[in-house]
């Protein structure tokens, strides 16, 4: 009887003591008669010990707890990592990005891309980048609040604040998922593993293809709206779908150091997606998605609208500490009421290797844009860029990376950023 019971009663102070420490100043009280009631357990539980093997009372220990059950050690394990991942406030669960960087160019009269509170045609400077608060909070088992507010550095050290995500979400079950609000859109892969703290990403920056609108980027990166997801049945093969329809009013900053915004000034969209997750092989997944909407492009005057199509196929592997992107895109403008077509060809791939702390990272990007449609700014524009990233801990990474960049129109850009990022 007492070896049944003493490990139940060192779980039983195992799990008051965990619950101890996240418990509030109100319910100090009630966890100390808790506690004074396992011990007072263990106690008589070593009385019958003693009793029954002949050993006095008060050589057996009173006051050690018992080594945890094989299924109590694993969910002591996962609440510790949750803790990692997420705080607790109230209820409201968050967690916080954040990031300090030094970007060089070779070419002070060829600015690039210049955004994150980087001065165009500056040899070099720091800045902050994006500050990202990552917020959610259940209303019921399957209600939820998600939101997602960033503080952004803009020109002259200004700051604005953004809200990226705004989500109400409602899991029906595995097959059905809702989310209402506000979202990154699903294009893709990239844009919906890797949300706005550069932390989650091995690169300092995202590819210019998967750049958030707002930063310069070409594809509609956000939208109000309704998504649903979920799994289809088919065995192994781990089929899932992703639909939206939403509003997506897509403004950009030129990329050409112009100063110029192109406002596309969007209809409303519909995006559907599938990919595969096979069970034989974790960490695969291949899928691809389709996007249409209507936009206006003020060069062909301010009423002209023009049909938007974004086809998207990707294989990304990541597991094993082996990271390999690769995603391919198609951007087609057709000008309403002409025979005038525009086809914007893309394509990023990406790999990256864990040793340890260090994970050295090769990435290569191609953007064929048509000089004579919406990104003009754009053109031809591609290159390597390489580097590694190191992780100090599990809360602070330094990353640094080299670009070299080559344009149809104007001298080859080079660059080098060193990114000092951090989670809290």
């Amino acid at each position: 009887m007492a070896h049944i019971h003493k490990p139940l009663l060192g779980l039983l102070l195992f799990a008051t003591t965990a619950f101890g420490q996240d418990a509030g100043s109100s319910d100090q009280e009630t966890i100390r008669l808790l506690v004074q009631q396992v011990k007072e357990l263990q106690q008589q539980v070593a009385a019958l010990q003693a009793k029954s093997s002949g050993t006095p009372a008060s050589a057996a220990p009173l006051s050690q707890p018992a080594e945890p059950q094989p299924d109590a050690a694993a969910r002591a394990a996962e609440l510790a990592e949750a803790s990692l991942i997420m705080h607790e406030v109230h209820g409201i669960q968050w967690r916080g990005f954040g990031e300090v960087d030094y970007k060089v160019l070779d070419q002070r009269n060829q600015p690039g891309l210049g955004t994150f509170g980087f001065v165009p045609g500056s040899a070099g400077n720091f800045f902050t980048g994006d500050f990202d608060l990552f917020l959610s909070s259940k209303i019921n088992d399957k209600a939820s609040v998600l939101s997602e507010i960033v503080i952004g550095e803009g020109d002259a050290q200004t700051f604005n604040v953004d809200l990226e995500r705004l989500l109400l979400k409602y899991e029906y079950d595995d097959h059905l998922k809702l989310s209402f609000g506000r979202y990154h859109t699903a294009i893709g892969y990239y844009n919906t593993a890797f949300h706005s703290g550069r932390w989650l990403q091995t690169t300092v920056n995202r590819p210019l293809i998967m750049e958030f609108a707002a930063e310069g980027g070409i594809l509609p990166t956000q939208a109000v709206g309704v998504q649903a997801e979920g799994l289809i049945p088919s065995g192994k093969l781990g089929l899932q779908y992703i639909l939206e329809y939403g509003s997506s009013d897509t403004v950009r900053p030129d990329i050409d150091g112009s100063g110029e915004i192109d406002d596309e000034n969007n209809g409303n969209h519909i995006n559907l997606g599938f990919y595969f997750r096979p069970d034989p092989v974790p960490g695969l997944q291949v899928g691809g998605s389709i996007y249409h909407d209507k936009i206006s492009d003020i060069d062909f005057g301010p009423t002209a609208r023009m049909s938007q199509s974004i086809g998207n196929a990707h294989v990304v592997y990541v597991a094993h500490g082996v990271e390999f992107l690769n995603e391919g895109f198609l951007i087609r403008h057709a000008l309403e009421h002409s025979n005038l077509v525009f086809n914007n060809p893309a394509f990023y791939s990406q790999f990256s290797k864990r040793f340890g702390r260090i994970r050295p990272f090769f990435r290569y990007q191609y953007i064929n844009a048509n000089q004579k449609g919406s990104f003009e700014d754009v053109g031809l524009y591609y290159g390597p860029s390489f580097g590694a990233r190191y992780d100090f801990d599990d809360n602070i990474a330094f990353k640094t990376q080299l670009d070299h960049t080559a344009r149809k129109t104007r001298p080859d850009l080079n660059g080098l950023q060193m990114q000092l990022a951090f989670t809290f």
